[in-house]
Formats: structure tokens, C-alpha cells, sequence
């Protein structure tokens, strides 16, 4: 197991206020791998803030809050997983999207959706039908304009071949961002693959690794 230290960027402007938090992964056995994840997370809140000082410089009077928060997901057995929640709230206007950082520390690798599931599982099939079951689910507690809406911002989404999860104790989550749904609907950004209920689909490499762990 890795400690992780927490870090932070703050700094107030005119119309922006910043209050970055990242993670900073230490540990006894310093592999390569371990400064190149410390690296990447940090590369990636430079560029954010970076992104958004440029648009500030077109946007309105509204004042901007502009944070980044992580969460320790998973860390056990060499693997750690970490999500980092990047957001803008601009006057009554909020979006946000994340970013997760899946590391296998001892075999200096990244995971990928692809390491999850087993190889002869077409594993965006069962994304894909896990969403399918969610939008059932809410479609009983949803108006009928509003199912509509969901339906047509879920038609809309591509997926890539890596789409952006993390680790959990009990399972692997799978993250859309508030750009992708609609913002409305906060419990459809995220879908899990349970480990209890999904166990056939998965890995050797991550049953042994983390679900019997």
C-alpha cells in the first residue's frame, strides 16, 4: 500500500477564485512509475487551470469558482485508484468532468478498461446494458419529457475504447461527465460493475489482484 499526501493550488482574482487539491502518491519503494503518476495528475491540473484562465478572459462578470477533489477509491495490493473531479461553477452554471488515474504500482502499469474483463468479453456490451438498466430504473420515477431527454443524451454519447473508470471495493465504476448527461440527473453519471454480481465477466488478473485480495 502507497501513502498519498494531498497538495493544493489556491489563488483569488478579480472574477476567479481557485482551490485546486490533487493528490502527491509516496512511497518507501520509489519505482519509476510512481513519479510519472505524480507527474501526469499534475500536468493534468496545470492544464485545467490553464484552460480556464484562457476562457476567463472572454467571459461574462459572473464570478468563478474553479476546484479540483480526489478520492482514494482503491488502494490495496500494489493498486491504487484515484478519481479527480475537475469543476467550474460560473454564476448559476456548473460543469465538470473526471479524470482517473488506475495504477498497478508493482507492475509499473497503467490499468485500462481492457485489463478488467475477461478477454473473450465484449466488455462495452455490458456497459452498455448496465446504462440500459439504470435508464429503466429511472424511468419510473422520471416524466415522460424528461425520460426522453435522458434517452437522448445517453443516444449521444460515444465511447471510446478506454472510457474513464475507477476501482472500487466492491466494484468497477464507470464515470460520465456533466457535458455528457444531463446535469439534472446526477444519479446517472455513474454505473458499476459489481464484483459480486459481474464476477464471470472479470479477469484473472483482477479477481487475483483485487476482488480475493
Amino acid at each position: 500500500m502507497v501513502s498519498v499526501q494531498t497538495s493544493s493550488i489556491e489563488k483569488k482574482e478579480k472574477l476567479s477564485v481557485y482551490n485546486l487539491n490533487y493528490p502527491i502518491i509516496k512511497s518507501d519503494n520509489e519505482k519509476n512509475i510512481i513519479g510519472h503518476i505524480n507527474k501526469k495528475i499534475y500536468e493534468d491540473i496545470i492544464s485545467f487551470k490553464c484552460s480556464i484562465e484562457d476562457i476567463s478572459n472572454t467571459k461574462n462578470n459572473n464570478l468563478s469558482c474553479i476546484s479540483t477533489d480526489y478520492y482514494i477509491t482503491y488502494n490495496n495490493n500494489d493498486i491504487i485508484s484515484i478519481p479527480i473531479e475537475f469543476s467550474q461553477l460560473d454564476g448559476l452554471y456548473n460543469i465538470s468532468y473526471i479524470n482517473s488515474y488506475n495504477y498497478d504500482i508493482n507492475l509499473e502499469k497503467e490499468i485500462n478498461i481492457k485489463d478488467i474483463f475477461n478477454s473473450e468479453v465484449d466488455y462495452m456490451e455490458i456497459i452498455t446494458k448496465k446504462i440500459n438498466n439504470k435508464i429503466k430504473e429511472l424511468s419510473k420515477e422520471l416524466s415522460l419529457d424528461k425520460y426522453i431527454t435522458v434517452l437522448d443524451y445517453l443516444k449521444d454519447i460515444v465511447f471510446s475504447d478506454n472510457p474513464i473508470f475507477y476501482i472500487s471495493k466492491d466494484g468497477i465504476v464507470i464515470c460520465f461527465s456533466s457535458y455528457e448527461l444531463d446535469p439534472s440527473i446526477a444519479d446517472l453519471s455513474t454505473f458499476k460493475i459489481s464484483f459480486k454480481e459481474d464476477g464471470n465477466y472479470l479477469s484473472k488478473y483482477i479477481t487475483e489482484k483485487v476482488v480475493e485480495s
